[in-house]
């Protein structure tokens, strides 16, 4: 899969993506924190297709319509209240994910005991499904991603696929929600404006730092590669902070010194 647009899919209405089948949705699973033949998959964001990729970014796969329409103001919504009642009128929403996302609206918030909550139910699919308990990333701002995994055969990498696809899709509401609260308050639908306001806040770049400059150096990784555009880019790709700010907006970015699990 690529990397977002600038508009994260907010160009695309918010329930086309229902329309897609179960096949392509798998299918772009396997861009999302996957496996690795021991170095890192290949960068969408940096074009080095089939090569080593230090410096990766890849947008994880979200909930099956994408709540991602801009309001009159280019936000999600007036407010975060607002958005959690947007995010329980998705038709998609899981019968699991439901009491959650209930529990959020009465709260104001998805509370850290809830997010741990669904992914300790990853867990436990995943294990339930064969596989090895996960072991997850976890960023300074709270957002949690599963980490890269030494790629198998066509099949294991097909049932892993599955097995991932009935594990996280369940939550990726309250995921996306709780991205939003800890990495976008201010609910910017402009994904690389929410990611840019976040680092700012975070404190990886100056104020003066503007989404232009963010896309110049995602230009420059595409054109240069990430040896030579790495000084580049402003920030520091690896930062922890600057990936959880792009966690919060569904996307994996992985470097060359991330550790990678073995499955298989």
């Amino acid at each position: 899969m690529g990397r977002r647009s600038s508009q994260g899919i907010a160009s695309i209405p918010r329930l086309l993506a229902a329309t897609l089948s179960v096949a392509a949705l798998l299918a772009g699973l396997a861009g999302c924190a996957g496996p690795t033949n021991g170095t890192q998959t290949a960068s969408p964001a940096s074009g080095d297709h089939g090569s080593s990729a230090q410096g990766q970014d890849s947008p994880q796969q979200g909930p099956v319509s994408t709540l991602r329409e801009a309001d009159g103001n280019g936000r999600l919504a007036s407010s975060l209240s607002a958005y959690i009642d947007e995010v329980l009128a998705d038709p998609y929403v899981s019968d699991y994910e439901r009491p959650f996302l209930e529990q959020a609206k009465k709260e104001g918030r998805v509370s850290t005991a809830v997010y741990e909550k669904v992914w300790s139910d990853y867990k436990t699919c995943m294990v339930d499904h064969g596989f090895p308990e996960p072991k997850l990333e976890r960023f300074p701002n709270g957002m949690m991603d599963i980490m890269q995994h030494a790629v198998g055969t066509d099949e294991q990498e097909e049932r892993w696929r599955d097995a991932y696809a009935d594990c996280y899709l369940r939550f990726s509401h309250v995921q996306g929600l709780y991205g939003q609260q800890q990495g976008n308050p201010s609910l910017y639908a402009n994904v690389d404006e929410a990611v840019v306001d976040c680092m700012r806040r975070e404190g990886v770049v100056p104020p003066s730092y503007t989404v232009k400059d963010f896309n110049d150096g995602q230009t420059l990784l595409q054109t240069e590669g990430w040896t030579d555009a790495k000084d580049k880019l402003g920030y520091d790709f690896g930062d922890a902070r600057v990936r959880g700010c792009k966690a919060a907006q569904g996307w994996s970015s992985s470097s060359a010194n991330d550790p990678v699990e073995y499955l298989w």
